[in-house]
């Protein structure tokens, strides 16, 4: 018997969001579109940046977790990639997904150029 996918549920727009907002800050910067996913209420937007500025040849992410609560809103936000780095970087934990992704696109840029 062939393998065959099962069809995975669609996600949750939130997390597009993460991605539909953050991409334009972080293409320019060598980082491709954010790739999504979620499971039981938790969910990471990933954006690569593939070997650029890696020490170890490893692939260099920007990895921005998120968690559905009351709704959605951002846990972490971590450069990834470095062999004994994780680079969390600030944001804002209080506020809702809407004012965390915009105090993200005022900083990113800054934070990782």
């Amino acid at each position: 018997m062939p393998f065959g996918s099962h069809p995975l549920p669609p996600l949750d727009p939130a997390l597009d969001r993460v991605a539909v907002a953050l991409d334009p800050i972080l293409n320019p910067l060598g980082f491709a579109a954010g790739q999504a996913g979620a499971s039981g209420g938790h969910g990471q937007v990933i954006f690569c940046r593939g070997l650029v500025d890696s020490t170890d040849g490893g692939c260099v992410d920007l990895v921005v977790d998120v968690e559905a609560m009351a709704d959605w809103r951002i846990t972490d936000v971590r450069y990834w990639g470095y062999p004994s780095d994780r680079w969390h970087l600030p944001f804002d934990r209080h506020g809702d997904l809407p004012a965390q992704l915009s105090g993200l696109m005022r900083t990113l840029a800054d934070e990782l150029s």
